[in-house]
């Protein structure tokens, strides 16, 4: 028994959706598709955000927080005043994380 063919394929396809690669080519474009969308929207983090990362996990881990009694983000945005918005974003996280990493040793 053949199977139905679904109604939102207009007729004239269906000859090429018998090709296997056709449907390769089409299962290639739609993840790239969704690539590309997934890209677009997400956060970049470039080579400055990491260096900024690394940097405030280091000043985390000397203990910079706690002896100078200064917060995150103007030890950040010290730091940053030279250097791109990505790298205090970097900064920022590097500095949260290493504070998180902080509490749970004991």
């Amino acid at each position: 028994m053949d199977r139905p063919k679904p109604r939102w394929i207009p007729a004239p396809l269906w000859p090429w959706l018998t090709k296997r690669w056709v449907k390769a080519a089409l299962v290639i474009a739609v993840f790239a598709l969704l690539g590309v969308i997934f890209m677009l929207t997400s956060d970049r983090k470039d080579a400055a955000f990491w260096s900024g990362y690394a940097d405030g996990q280091r000043w985390v881990d000397a203990g910079g927080y706690k002896a100078h009694e200064e917060s995150i983000s103007t030890y950040c945005a010290g730091q940053a005043a030279t250097k791109s918005s990505s790298y205090q974003r970097g900064c920022i996280d590097g500095a949260h994380n290493a504070m998180d990493d902080t509490k749970t040793v004991h």
